[in-house]
C-alpha cells in the first residue's frame, strides 16, 4: 500500500518495494511489542508493517510511506486520506478503518456493546490466538468527538470552540424562540401553547466508581453535551477543604445521575444532566432544572416541572435559587410543579388535585413518566460505564442521550392519539353538561378557571367534600345519653353492643374453622374447644341479660345463626397458618357438638319473632338496635374502603413491582392474603348489619342507602386509589364509595357534590385532550406552510445555489485535491 501520492509510489523512493498482500495476525505475537510512536525499524527504507483493524478482522499490511522532505510529520494525514484512522499522530504502527469505527459506534448505541466485546468479535473473525493489545477504546473516543464536532458545525471552524451543550441535539418540536418559533410568537400564541414542559428524574443505576489517578484523565468534550461540566478540584494541599465535600465513604464517585428532559417527546435537555454525590438531593436537581430553563436562547415565561417529589421540592425552590451563587433563572420565569401520574398515586390524597397533570392548564395529555422509559436502555450500559474514567463515561452517556434524542422525531402517532382522545371525551362531557343545572355548571366553571389561574388550595375543588358517616362509637354515645328518656332503662345500649360483638366473635371462629387443614391436630382441637367454651359463656350471660332487658320476654327466633355467604369467603380456605386479626390462634372444631357456639342464635330484637314486634319494650330496643346497626354498617364500609386501598398499594408497590416469582410468593403475598381476610370479614359484617336492619323494619330511604354488597364490588376502585389514571370517565364507582348517611335533607347536597366533582373531572379530561390536539396541530400548520409555492421556490433556489458552490469548489481544486471514495 502506497501512501502520500494518491495510491502511487513516492517519486523519492530509492527503489520500489514489493508490496506484500493482506495478512491476518494469527501468528504475529510480537506485532505489538512496541508502543505506538516508537521508532520504526524497517527492513526496507520507507516500508513498514501496519496493523489495520477492519470490520472483518485485524490484519497486517506492508505500507510504503512518502519519502518527500518533511513527509514524516504528515503520516497520520496520509492515513486519514486513505480512510484509515491512526492510533497515534507520530509514527503510527496501527490504524482503524473508518468503517470499523462507525460500526463500533452503532454497535455501542444499539447493542450496548463495550469496546472489549467488540474487539473480541474482531479477534475471533481473524484468529482466536490473536493478541489483546489494540487501542480501540482511545481511538473510538477521538473518532466520536471528531464526528460530533463535524455534525454540529465545529469540524472546520478553528476560531470558535463549542460551548456548554453545543455538541448536543435537542428536541426539534419543543418551543424554542429563534429556532422553531416566529419572531411574533408572543402575540401569535397563547401562553400555555408555548410553555416549556420538563420532566425531572434520577437514575441510581448509572453509578461511577472512583478513579485511582484522576489527574491522568483527559476530557474531550467536558460539558459540551448533556452532562454538566465537572468542577475543577483544587490540587493544593492547603485547599483540601474545597474537595472535602466530594469525599465518599464507599468506592463510588457518583451514586447515580439526574436529568431533565422534555415531557412531551422525551428528549434530554443539553447540559442539564448531573451526577449524584450522596443520593438524589435538591441541590443536584435544582442545578439540572435551572440549566434546562436557561437553555432556550430567549426566556419564555411559564415552565412546567414534573418531578416525583414536586410537592416537597417546590416548597423552598425559589429560596434556594435566590440564596445560591451557582443557581439562577431568567427574569419572569414562573415554575409550575407537578407530579407524574404513576407516582402521584403513592402521594397523599391532598397532593392529587394540586399536583395532578389532569388539572394543569397547558399540560396536554402527558403522563410525566417518560424519563422512566429513557432510563431502561441506559441501565444496560451502566455496568460498563461504571468503571470507565470520568471523561470517558460522560462521553458515552452523552452519545447515548444524543442518539436517544435523534430517534424522537415522529409526531404523527401523537396527533392520531389526540384525535382519538377528543372523540372519547367530548361526547360524555357535553352530555353530562346538558343533564345538569345551567347555573351550577356556570358556577363550577368559574371556580375551575380561578383554580387554574391561582392554583394552590383552590385546586381542592377537584376533591369530594363529604362529612364522614357517623361511626358506631358516635351513635353509641348519642344513644347512651338519651336511653333513659327513651325506654326508662339503662344499659340497653351496652347490652346490644355486646350482642353485635358476639356475632363478630362467631364470625371469627367460623373463619378459623375454614382455614384449617382436613386433618387437624389434637392441640388445634383443644384450642378450638377452649375458645368455643369461652364464647358460649358469653352467649349464656348475654341471654340472661336479655331477660332483664325485655321483662322476661323470649326473643328467640328459632332459625339459628345465618350462614356466611360463600362469595364473601373467597380465598380463605386456601390460607393456612395465618393469624386472624381478631383471634390469636387458628383452630378447628370436632364436629360432634350439636349446637357449637359459632352457630348459636343470639337473642336480639332483630331476631325476635313477629309476635313481639309491637311490644313497647321490644319496639324501643328495636329502634336502638336499628341505629346501632347503621353505625355498624358505616364502620364496616369505612374499614372496607381502607382495606381495598391497602390492597391496591400492595398490588402496585409490592406484587406488580417484583420481577421475581419467588418474592411474589413470600412476604408480599402474605400481606395480600391478610388484607383479603380483612376485606371479607368487613363485608360479612356489613351483610349481617344490613340483614338486621331489614328485620328491624328499616324504611325505604335507609334500604336505598345501604344496598346489597356484591363480590364484584370488592375490587380495588381506581377512582379512589388511582384518581390520576387514564380513562377514568368510563369507570363507575361502587355504591359504597359514594354513600352518604346524613339526614334526608342532605342527600341532594351530597348528590350535587358528587356531580360537581365528576363534571369538573370530565371537563378537565376534555380540556387536556383539546390542548393535546392544538399542540400537535401547531406543527401540522407549520408543515403545511413549508410546502406552499413561495416557500418551496425559495428552498429549491437555496439548494441550487449550494449545488453551484460545490461544483465551483471542485473545479477550482481540480488536480490539487485527492478525493477518496
Amino acid at each position: 500500500m502506497y501512501l502520500g501520492h494518491g495510491g502511487e509510489p513516492c517519486p523519492n523512493l530509492s527503489h520500489q518495494p514489493d508490496p506484500s498482500p493482506w495478512e491476518d495476525l494469527g501468528s504475529m505475537e510480537d506485532v505489538f511489542a512496541q508502543e505506538e510512536g516508537d521508532t520504526i525499524n524497517d527492513t526496507q527504507l520507507g516500508v513498514s508493517n501496519l496493523v489495520i483493524v477492519h470490520s472483518t478482522g485485524v490484519y497486517s499490511h506492508s505500507v510504503s510511506w512518502c519519502q518527500c522532505p518533511g513527509a514524516e510529520k504528515a503520516h497520520h494525514l496520509d492515513l486519514m486520506k486513505a480512510r484509515l484512522f491512526p492510533a497515534s499522530l507520530t509514527r503510527p504502527r496501527s490504524a482503524f478503518t473508518f468503517d470499523v469505527l462507525d460500526n463500533f459506534l452503532i454497535d455501542a448505541l444499539e447493542c450496548k456493546t463495550s469496546a472489549m466485546s467488540f474487539y473480541q468479535k474482531l479477534r475471533r473473525f481473524t484468529n482466536n490466538a490473536f493478541p489483546d493489545k489494540i487501542p480501540l477504546m482511545r481511538v473510538s473516543r477521538i473518532w466520536r468527538d471528531l464526528v460530533n464536532r463535524k455534525r454540529f458545525g465545529f469540524g472546520h471552524d478553528m476560531e470558535r470552540s463549542p460551548g456548554p451543550g453545543d455538541l448536543a441535539l435537542y428536541c426539534p418540536a419543543c418551543p424554542q424562540p429563534g429556532i422553531n418559533l416566529p419572531t411574533s410568537w408572543r402575540y401569535d400564541y397563547e401562553e400555555w401553547l408555548v410553555m416549556r414542559r420538563y420532566v425531572v428524574d434520577g437514575n441510581f443505576t448509572a453509578q461511577h466508581m472512583k478513579m485511582k489517578i484522576p489527574e491522568d484523565d483527559v476530557s474531550l468534550a467536558d460539558g459540551k453535551g448533556y452532562m454538566k461540566r465537572e468542577r475543577q478540584k483544587s490540587t493544593c494541599s492547603n485547599h483540601r477543604a474545597v474537595n472535602a465535600t466530594n469525599i465518599q465513604r464507599s468506592n463510588l464517585r457518583a451514586t447515580g445521575v439526574g436529568a431533565t428532559a422534555c415531557a412531551r417527546h422525551g428528549c434530554f435537555v443539553p447540559h442539564a444532566v448531573v451526577d449524584f454525590q450522596k443520593g438524589e438531593r435538591h441541590m443536584n436537581m435544582d442545578y439540572s432544572i435551572c440549566n434546562a430553563v436557561k437553555y432556550t436562547p430567549e426566556p419564555i415565561g411559564s415552565t412546567l416541572i414534573i418531578y416525583d417529589v414536586a410537592c416537597q421540592w417546590s416548597i423552598h425552590f425559589a429560596e434556594r435559587v435566590d440564596q445560591s451563587y451557582h443557581l439562577s433563572l431568567p427574569e419572569g420565569t414562573k415554575i409550575l410543579p407537578a407530579v407524574g401520574k404513576f407516582h402521584l398515586s403513592a402521594h397523599k390524597l391532598q397532593c392529587f388535585p394540586r399536583f395532578s397533570l389532569n388539572f394543569m392548564t397547558g399540560a396536554g395529555h402527558i403522563d410525566g413518566e417518560i424519563l422512566e422509559t429513557l432510563w431502561a436502555p441506559f441501565n444496560k450500559i451502566s455496568p460498563t460505564a461504571r468503571s470507565m474514567s470520568l471523561a470517558h463515561r460522560k462521553e458515552v452517556l452523552d452519545d447515548h442521550m444524543r442518539d436517544s434524542n435523534w430517534k424522537k422525531l415522529s409526531l404523527l402517532k401523537k396527533y392520531r392519539h389526540a384525535l382519538q382522545g377528543i372523540s372519547d371525551t367530548q361526547g360524555p362531557y357535553e352530555e353530562l353538561t346538558r343533564s345538569l343545572d345551567l347555573d351550577d355548571v356556570q358556577e363550577w366553571k368559574k371556580a375551575a378557571e380561578k383554580a387554574a389561574q391561582d392554583r394552590g388550595e383552590l385546586l381542592d375543588i377537584y376533591q369530594l367534600k363529604m362529612d364522614k358517616a357517623p361511626s358506631m362509637a358516635e351513635i353509641r354515645l348519642r344513644l347512651t345519653e338519651n336511653e333513659l328518656s327513651a325506654n326508662g332503662r339503662t344499659g340497653s345500649v351496652a347490652w346490644l353492643i355486646e350482642g353485635i360483638n358476639i356475632e363478630n366473635s362467631q364470625d371469627a371462629l367460623r373463619l378459623s374453622i375454614r382455614q384449617l387443614p382436613q386433618d387437624p391436630t389434637a392441640s388445634q382441637r383443644t384450642r378450638i374447644e377452649e375458645k368455643r367454651q369461652k364464647l358460649m359463656a358469653r352467649i349464656i350471660k348475654f341471654h340472661e341479660a336479655a331477660e332483664v332487658m325485655t321483662n322476661g320476654m323470649d326473643l328467640k327466633g328459632g332459625e339459628g345463626a345465618p350462614l356466611d355467604n360463600p362469595e364473601l369467603c373467597l380465598e380463605e380456605a386456601d390460607i393456612s397458618n395465618m393469624e386472624d386479626p381478631e383471634e390469636e390462634d387458628i383452630l378447628d372444631f370436632d364436629g360432634n357438638i350439636d349446637s357449637p357456639a359459632e352457630v348459636t342464635e343470639i337473642w336480639m330484637p332483630s331476631w325476635a319473632a313477629s309476635g313481639h314486634i309491637m311490644d313497647d319494650v321490644v319496639l324501643a330496643l328495636r329502634q336502638e338496635e336499628l341505629e346501632l346497626r347503621k353505625g355498624q354498617a358505616n364502620d364496616c364500609l369505612e374499614k372496607l374502603r381502607q382495606a381495598l386501598g391497602d390492597r391496591s398499594v400492595v398490588f402496585r408497590e409490592k406484587i406488580h413491582s417484583n420481577k421475581s416469582v419467588h418474592h411474589q410468593g413470600t412476604r408480599s403475598k402474605k400481606e395480600l392474603q391478610t388484607i383479603t381476610l380483612s376485606i371479607n370479614r368487613h363485608a360479612r359484617g356489613y351483610s349481617r348489619a344490613r340483614a338486621a336492619m331489614l328485620c328491624l323494619g328499616a324504611d325505604s330511604d335507609t334500604v336505598a342507602v345501604y344496598q346489597p354488597l356484591k363480590p364484584q364490588d370488592l375490587v380495588v376502585s381506581k377512582e379512589v386509589t388511582e384518581e390520576n389514571r387514564h380513562g377514568q370517565g368510563s369507570d363507575k364507582l361502587a355504591w359504597f364509595w359514594r354513600i352518604n348517611n346524613t339526614e334526608d335533607s342532605q342527600k341532594n347536597l351530597w348528590m350535587n357534590e358528587f356531580y360537581r366533582v365528576n363534571w369538573l373531572k370530565a371537563k378537565a379530561r376534555y380540556d387536556r385532550w383539546s390542548e393535546e390536539l392544538k399542540l400537535e396541530e401547531r406543527w401540522r400548520v407549520r408543515a403545511d406552510e413549508s410546502i406552499k409555492n413561495g416557500n418551496r421556490a425559495y428552498a429549491e433556489r437555496q439548494a441550487s445555489m449550494w449545488a453551484e458552490f460545490s461544483a465551483q469548489g471542485l473545479k477550482n481544486f481540480e488536480g490539487k485535491l485527492l478525493i477518496t471514495s
